[in-house]
């Protein structure tokens, strides 16, 4: 096992550390992970994605905004849930741990039929995601929300999200630029499997821009109050948890930077997050 580091777990309402692990704040626009954005290190390579659909509205001054919302297979597959897990998820305190990996790519600028000039935005999402989308209107109107939002945000303009139109038999709008997307290996977030953990253990591996990968564990712990009835002990490549009704006992396969991991029960769900930074493959 190694070094080993016992962790303080504070409750949920002292150490909101997950706010700050997603960089997020609790608005629909920063639920999409960017992969467009340049991060020191994080090499990027030029792709021609695939029109989807185009989405017509206005911005507060009246000037005609297209966004066509494109696809690829450079850019990975958000986790694959269900309309109800989407409610859920939005309808929680925290909806922002559903994220969308998408390029927003820089606005052109365009006529529309009647000459007159409008802006058009690429967005641009996994194809498989796309495949969903075009098939589900609760998925639709989600990502159609969540990059309006993104535009809105990363370029200042003010579309009248609630007017929009789809256009029919119109998959782009305008002259597709090139665009460039991060070069990165892997998914964004991988399921990893815990021996023994049962269902009370669940492990993924997050990637995030100009960040190192970190392992989260999600542990649910059913009849435990506070966290003072934790004993949590983080080592190089093992994780143990003991309580009264509990025992975890875990190996992981990659080497955990112990010093920098932090841990918090959330007391009205009973689940227990560690977030554990990676130092390389075990």
């Amino acid at each position: 096992m190694g070094d080993s580091n016992f962790l303080e777990v504070p409750d949920d309402c002292d150490a909101p550390f997950e706010s700050i692990f997603l960089q997020a704040k609790a608005e629909l626009k920063d639920l999409f992970q960017s992969m467009s954005e340049s991060s020191p290190g994080i090499k990027t390579k030029s792709i021609k994605p695939d029109p989807g659909f185009c989405v017509k509205l206005k911005d507060k001054n009246g000037k005609k905004i297209f966004v066509n919302l494109c696809h690829t297979l450079h850019l990975p597959e958000p986790e694959d849930i269900s309309n109800e897990d989407l409610i859920k998820i939005l309808e929680s305190e925290d909806p922002t741990s559903y994220r969308i990996p998408l390029s927003l790519g820089l606005p052109h600028d365009e006529l529309d039929k009647s000459g007159m000039p409008c802006a058009a935005y690429d967005v641009i999402i996994n194809s498989t995601f796309f495949n969903k989308v075009q098939q589900n209107e609760l998925f639709k109107k989600f990502i159609i929300t969540v990059a309006i939002d993104g535009i809105e945000d990363k370029y200042g303009v003010h579309p009248t999200e609630d007017d929009y139109t789809i256009l029919r038999n119109k998959p782009y709008f305008g002259v597709m630029p090139e665009h460039a997307v991060q070069d990165r290996s892997g998914p964004l977030i991988s399921e990893l499997e815990g021996s023994g953990s049962g269902k009370l253990l669940h492990l993924t591996r997050h990637t995030l821009p100009g960040q190192p990968d970190t392992l989260v564990a999600r542990i649910s712990l059913p009849g435990v109050k506070s966290a003072s009835e934790l004993l949590l002990d983080v080592g190089e490549d093992r994780i143990v948890l003991k309580a009264e009704k509990h025992s975890i006992d875990v190996f992981v396969p990659c080497l955990l930077n112990q010093d920098d991991s932090q841990a918090e029960f959330n007391v009205k769900h009973q689940v227990l997050t560690v977030m554990m930074p990676i130092k390389s493959a075990a």
